[in-house]
């Protein structure tokens, strides 16, 4: 049987004892506070990052990990496994994707298969298509399996949300459409989808009130989910708000929670909110 092994990053918010348990090995994202770098979740955790990106006391940046660290990374697989599954934030919301590639790009012929994989997603969206690639593993699935089962979560998992202000998804440079645009988004609260993994507007939402009543009905719409995620930023109550809303269509009780790691709340900014909805591997 062929051994295995799957990757990610920390931008998939993936909770640390599920990646111990399953085996998912995490290269975590960079915190810079005063010209000195730590690993998050590591050396500084992830509260103490955000309390730094928020309190307007310091200058925070999240830097991704580089060429070479996945280099070495993947460098101290080889020979041990006959596949390994690299599953990362899409290539459209920062430079992981493309560093993971050029880390590959240096290591010698190996019997060893490196699959570089954009998940189109972040947060616990990509971090749900690790998952479910480490349990198609744990339950004997081939490589060819597992890769479909990859692809397969991918193409069934959607993510909305919206943000509090546009001020700090204008600064990250992460937005495509035009700055006329981004200038009428900027008084009201507008939702906004991952679209093979590029954020594009989706609805034009006034106040956040409607903006957690659009996050409900972006769930809604979908004929089947199997599974909801709730992301938030910096305001765990509108989770009981959302939560109070999808409950009649969605039990609560299989709702997950996910406070938004700090590379995607740098991004986002305080009071962002999110849902990402799962169909099922359902492909009729």
């Amino acid at each position: 049987m062929a051994t295995m092994k799957v990757i990610t990053d920390g931008a998939s918010d993936i909770p640390f004892e599920v990646a111990h348990e399953l085996e998912i090995e995490v290269v975590p994202l960079l915190a810079r506070i005063d010209d000195r770098l730590y690993r998050i979740g590591i050396d500084i955790s992830e509260d103490q990052v955000y309390d730094q990106l928020f309190s307007g006391n310091q200058r925070v940046e999240i830097v991704k990990p580089n060429a070479t660290t996945f280099e070495q990374l993947y460098r101290s697989l080889l020979g041990r496994y006959d596949y390994v599954f690299s599953i990362h934030l899409s290539r459209h919301l920062g430079e992981i994707y493309s560093e993971a590639l050029a880390g590959r790009s240096r290591l010698p012929a190996s019997s060893t298969r490196i699959e570089i994989i954009d998940s189109k997603l972040a947060g616990m969206g990509l971090g749900s298509v690790a998952i479910a690639a480490a349990r198609a593993i744990r339950d004997g699935m081939t490589p060819a399996e597992v890769n479909e089962r990859i692809g397969q979560t991918i193409r069934h998992t959607h993510t909305a949300f919206f943000v509090d202000t546009m001020e700090y998804l204008e600064q990250s440079g992460l937005l495509t459409f035009s700055g006329s645009l981004i200038g009428s988004m900027q008084r009201i609260k507008p939702l906004m989808i991952l679209d093979e993994g590029e954020i594009v507007p989706y609805e034009r939402t006034r106040t956040r009130a409607k903006a957690i009543e659009g996050l409900f009905t972006f769930v809604e719409d979908f004929p089947h989910v199997e599974d909801v995620i709730i992301h938030y930023a910096t305001t765990p109550e509108d989770v009981e708000k959302l939560l109070e809303k999808l409950d009649p269509i969605f039990s609560r009780d299989r709702v997950q929670v996910s406070r938004m790691g700090p590379a995607i709340a740098a991004c986002l900014g305080p009071g962002a909110m999110a849902v990402t909805a799962f169909e099922g591997f359902d492909e009729a």
